[in-house]
Formats: structure tokens, C-alpha cells, sequence
């Protein structure tokens, strides 16, 4: 049983963190910011595999022009910048990689050739794979 004093706190830490990310399962979900800073989500794609498939395909709209391409996958937020591509279960919380830097030079690299054959259309979601080594 939790003492009030624990339940208060675990209240604060849940008001802390925020709203969570949308959840339904293989969409790929773009943040959009308004001017008060308040975030809502549109979806980019359905039918996405993998979390690190969304963050390739965020990364595709930082390519074509974006400053960030935030997201979130299956309850995970996904920050897109020009210096790291990460994932947290929160806004506010600890974020981790889901590339290094080395592997996001050549998906950065696949993309752009992607682009370029398509006529700077953004992939879809069945345009590529990641492989895992």
C-alpha cells in the first residue's frame, strides 16, 4: 500500500514528465510546436517497423530542410537534430542514441541518393531497411 506521501510524489514526478507519446502501434508520429510551445502530433507514416525506421524517416525531413524533425514512435519520443538523432520515454528524461554518428553519416548518405532519384520526394516507409550488423 502506498503511504500518501508516495503516492503525492509519484503524482509530481508523473506532472514532471508530461503527456506521454502517442502509443498505436507501427506509426510514425511528427511533432509540431505552436507559438505558446505547446505539442501536438501528426502522424508521417503507418505501417513503420522499427523505432529506428521512424528516426531515418525524420531524419529524411531534417534533410529536406527542417532545423528538427521531432516525433515519437510506440510511446517513445524521438528528437531529430543536426547533431543527434535520440529517443526518451520522456520530454524531460534521459535520451539515448539510436545512431552513432559514424552510421548516421550513411544513412544520411542514403537518404539524400534516395531523394535525388525520387526527385526530392521523401522515402516511404517500404523504400528502405536498416540492417543490423
Amino acid at each position: 500500500m502506498l503511504r500518501p506521501l508516495a503516492t503525492l510524489t509519484l503524482f509530481a514526478l508523473a506532472a514532471c514528465n508530461g503527456p506521454p507519446a502517442p502509443q498505436e502501434a507501427g506509426v510514425c508520429w511528427r511533432a509540431h510546436a505552436d507559438a505558446g510551445g505547446k505539442v501536438s502530433f501528426a502522424p508521417l507514416a503507418r505501417d513503420v517497423g522499427t523505432l529506428e525506421n521512424c528516426a531515418v524517416l525524420l531524419e529524411a525531413l531534417r534533410l529536406q530542410g527542417q532545423s528538427e524533425a521531432n516525433g515519437a514512435y510506440q510511446g517513445y519520443f524521438l528528437f531529430v537534430g543536426a547533431d543527434a538523432m535520440t529517443s526518451a520515454l520522456h520530454t524531460g528524461g534521459v535520451r539515448y542514441p539510436i545512431f552513432q554518428p559514424p552510421q548516421r553519416r550513411v544513412i544520411d548518405r542514403d537518404i539524400r541518393r534516395l531523394m535525388a532519384e525520387r526527385g526530392g520526394k521523401m522515402p516511404d516507409p517500404g523504400d528502405f531497411t536498416l540492417e543490423h550488423q
